[in-house]
């Protein structure tokens, strides 16, 4: 299973159907499997055959506070990522074999073409 968290900062303030578009023309590129894409209001569902990930968009208040705890694991921007008050939750059902674990990195590679933006591993509990 993939989770991760891409911290926005506070200036970028990305819209999910903006991700989406960077997600569709990342696949749009790419000679792999193309996905299926599915954006409802503030989340987006990205499907291949074997797998399905969940992309939601979250600015609740207690993102703030979250932000301000995860950003003592960071080696640097500290008070950057302390500031933030949206990011992006990823997830993804089990993939025992991690065949699309380069998939879960594009999914983040996407996020960066967005702004300025730290990408924290939930299971690991670090950046990555």
């Amino acid at each position: 299973m993939y989770e991760a968290f891409i911290i926005f900062s506070q200036a970028n303030n990305t819209s999910i159907e903006r991700y989406a578009q960077e997600i569709q023309s990342f696949y749009a590129n790419s000679a792999g499997e193309k996905p299926l894409l599915k954006v409802s209001t503030q989340t987006i569902f990205v499907a291949f055959e074997g797998i399905q990930f969940a992309i939601n968009r979250n600015c609740q208040p207690q993102v703030a506070l979250e932000s301000k705890e995860i950003s003592r694991f960071a080696m640097s921007d500290r008070e950057e990522i302390a500031k933030s008050t949206c990011r992006l939750e990823i997830s993804g059902t089990k993939d025992p074999q991690m065949n699309y674990f380069n998939d879960f990195l594009f999914l983040i590679q996407c996020a960066e073409q967005l702004g300025t933006v730290w990408t924290f591993n939930t299971r690991q509990g670090e950046f990555m």
